[in-house]
């Protein structure tokens, strides 16, 4: 999975390719630090029911899941995420070539 991140102008894209393994194509080194640090960071949660919650964790580059759902986290950050052009698959139900 490949995502563009933009914030106003492109920044850059992230590609997952396999569990801990985030490939980042940026011009700046700053930013490319900064996304790298923030892939391989870690996530915290309450998992479970109500009566029985626990605190669990994951990696961001964990699973595609996981790399996906850090990627669109990116907003709260005002970066804008979507997945690349070449990333998308023209065989998805529905999916529409244009």
């Amino acid at each position: 999975m490949k995502l563009e991140i933009t914030n106003g102008k492109y920044v850059g894209t992230a590609e997952w390719q396999r569990p801990g393994v985030v490939v980042l194509d940026m011009e700046d080194p700053a930013q490319e630090t900064w996304f790298e640090d923030y892939f391989h960071g870690e996530d915290a949660y309450l998992d479970g029911s109500v009566e029985c919650s626990h605190m669990s964790s994951s990696r961001r580059d964990a699973s595609e899941e996981a790399f996906a759902h850090a990627g669109f986290r990116l907003a709260a950050y005002n970066y804008r995420v979507q997945m690349s052009e070449e990333a998308r698959r023209d065989d998805a139900p529905g999916a529409r070539t244009p």
